[in-house]
């Protein structure tokens, strides 16, 4: 794997570490970690990203969640007997790379996409200490951050208490969706948890997560506020989205550039409606 360009597949070491697909893979560069949604498409988004010019100096580690072996994934929630929660899952996966590959691991870039959004998200509010930036994108719904919301709708321990720390906001986050994800199918949940704080829609989800993250941001008094980007003209579909709504691109600065600001208005759009 070491030196390698080119994308490769690590196979499980065991049940409770997943298999992942990794490119660009050198020892001491950054670390990005892509996560697939339910298509588990993870070859083609670790390919999409270690084609990018942006990435090019980034090792791409993009592991696989089955639904045998870590239940699902998105909420971090292990279901069955056997199975693993996808948080200790990665940090199991991070942890034996660094040790085996000489990857720093222990700081990640971390990019989700849909139920890869859904995890990704929720990983960084338990583990804020192994996220550097976050970066989410057309997640189905999302754990609205209000204690009285019990996990995973919001942050809450079911008694009132908020189990993600003001830590989580410190971290430079942007949410992306495409302007046309607003389709309502049977993958889109609708409970009435999700419909009553959230909306029935990916967009809408998107603009009221951002807004009352912000909003919560600044009671705990953290100097960082989430970003909303919008893609115009794409729906649902990773392949659309880096094609026509070149993804890989808007979200480059985003996860490598510390130089982009994150204190502007949430809602901030890439292109202007």
């Amino acid at each position: 794997m070491t030196n390698s360009a080119f994308l490769a597949f690590r196979a499980a070491t065991a049940p409770e570490v997943p298999g992942c697909f990794i490119a660009n893979a050198r020892p001491g560069q950054s670390v990005l970690v892509a996560v697939h949604g339910i298509s588990r498409n993870a070859a083609e988004i670790a390919m999409r990203f270690a084609a990018h010019p942006d990435f090019a100096q980034t090792t791409i580690i993009a592991p696989v969640f089955d639904k045998a072996g870590f239940g699902q994934y998105q909420q971090l929630e292990a279901r069955k007997a056997g199975q693993t929660r996808a948080d200790t899952a990665l940090i199991a996966l991070l942890d034996a790379l660094a040790a085996s590959d000489d990857l720093p691991t222990a700081h990640i870039s971390l990019f989700g996409f849909s139920g890869g959004a859904q995890m990704a998200h929720r990983f960084a509010m338990l583990h804020p200490d192994r996220v550097a930036r976050l970066c989410v994108v057309s997640a189905g719904w999302y754990a609205m951050p209000d204690p009285a919301i019990a996990w995973p709708y919001g942050i809450g321990d079911g008694a009132g208490a908020a189990l993600v720390g003001p830590e989580f906001f410190d971290i430079p986050s942007t949410v992306i969706v495409g302007n046309r994800d607003t389709r309502v199918d049977a993958s889109v949940r609708q409970d009435v948890q999700i419909l009553e704080h959230q909306g029935r829609n990916r967009l809408r989800r998107a603009r009221c997560y951002v807004r009352a993250a912000a909003a919560y941001a600044e009671r705990m008094g953290t100097a960082t506020r989430p970003q909303l980007l919008t893609l115009h003209g794409v729906s649902h579909d990773f392949t659309q989205c880096v094609i026509e709504g070149d993804l890989i691109t808007v979200a480059a600065p985003v996860l490598l550039d510390s130089n982009v600001s994150f204190n502007g208005p949430a809602g901030a759009n890439h292109k202007r409606d």
